[in-house]
């Protein structure tokens, strides 16, 4: 009977069991290890992205990056965004909606002479000229309304002193987790530019007096050909008006025989760039009959082609001197 009842064998009483718990222990001991260094790793990111979202939360309230900066190594495609605002020949930076200034590039420290240390993002103010001031806080409040981009010119003050011409475009952003409105623009300097437009209103304007000072009707023309300038002396001849002098009706008071011709040296001058010189007979529509035979009265057409420093012409200088008087 007693044969036929199976044994109850304890392991610590056999060296093969013992043998094989040894064996299964080691595995769990090693299993246990894995699990343990596995939770602490998960641990250490639990951490690490509790302390991230505490930043954000930082960043988003107050609106500053530069008391806390971003941190590369967790978010890893600002590296590439910073560098390229580094890059650019522009200022580049970003402000909250109350237009308080948290990121700027090296460009506006290098022009202000202000370091970003003295910076506490309202010194874009004191750096803009007085008169600008007020035009640009109002369209500045405008675009925020409107969540418009903000487009426009004002001077700043360099570190030498000078207060210099910019452009300013800057496009609102709605953060979706705060619905607060933030500011992504870009400042550049075009002093250069704007003073180089001066000299040529300045040019143009004595260009106007000179030509209304000399006896001769004096035109000028677009590279098509297209006359945008006539000075006083065509008005007084023609009686043209201001508005019948943008369009090609001077052609209707060259004679009939001599309209064709004329055209014809024309066009043909604008093809080839070669300088013009002709004579033609033009009717004086003020100051004369209309019967009066001698309206007609010849006229010495010279015209001549401006080139840039490409050879392209930019724009066409003329004169119809009167070589027949009554």
């Amino acid at each position: 009977m007693s044969s036929a009842v199976p044994s109850r064998k304890s392991p610590l009483n056999s060296s093969q069991g013992a043998s094989e718990s040894q064996a299964d222990y080691a595995s769990y001991l090693g299993s246990a290890e894995s699990i343990q260094k596995r939770i602490d790793e998960l641990s250490q990111e639990l951490k690490e992205l509790q302390q991230e979202h505490a930043r954000l939360q930082k960043f988003h309230g107050e609106g500053s990056l530069k008391s806390d900066p971003v941190d590369l190594k967790v978010l890893p495609f600002q590296k590439e965004i910073l560098m390229l605002t580094k890059a650019m020949p522009h200022m580049v930076w970003l402000a909250d909606s109350e237009g308080k200034c948290f990121q700027a590039n090296e460009r506006y420290y290098e022009f202000t002479g202000i370091t970003e240390q003295e910076d506490d993002g309202w010194s874009w103010m004191r750096v803009m000229h007085p008169e600008d001031l007020p035009r640009v806080t109002e369209m500045g409040a405008h675009a925020a309304d409107t969540r418009k981009p903000l487009v426009t010119e004002f001077r700043y003050l360099s570190k030498d002193g000078e207060y210099q011409w910019h452009y300013l475009y800057c496009i609102p952003y709605v953060d979706p987790d705060t619905l607060t409105t933030k500011w992504f623009g870009t400042t550049t300097n075009i002093h250069e530019r704007k003073q180089a437009i001066e000299v040529l209103k300045q040019s143009e304007e004595h260009f106007k007096i000179l030509s209304d000072a000399i006896p001769q009707i004096v035109f000028a023309a677009g590279p098509d050909g297209k006359v945008n300038f006539w000075n006083s002396r065509w008005f007084e001849y023609s009686g043209f008006t201001e508005e019948q002098a943008q369009s090609d009706a001077w052609q209707l008071l060259i004679h009939p025989n001599d309209r064709e011709k004329y055209i014809d040296e024309w066009n043909s001058a604008l093809q080839s760039g070669d300088s013009l010189e002709c004579v033609f007979r033009m009717k004086r529509a003020v100051g004369v009959k209309q019967s009066d035979k001698s309206s007609y009265r010849k006229h010495l057409a010279r015209v001549v082609a401006l080139r840039d420093s490409s050879g392209e012409i930019t724009k066409w200088f003329g004169t119809w001197t009167e070589i027949e008087h009554p």
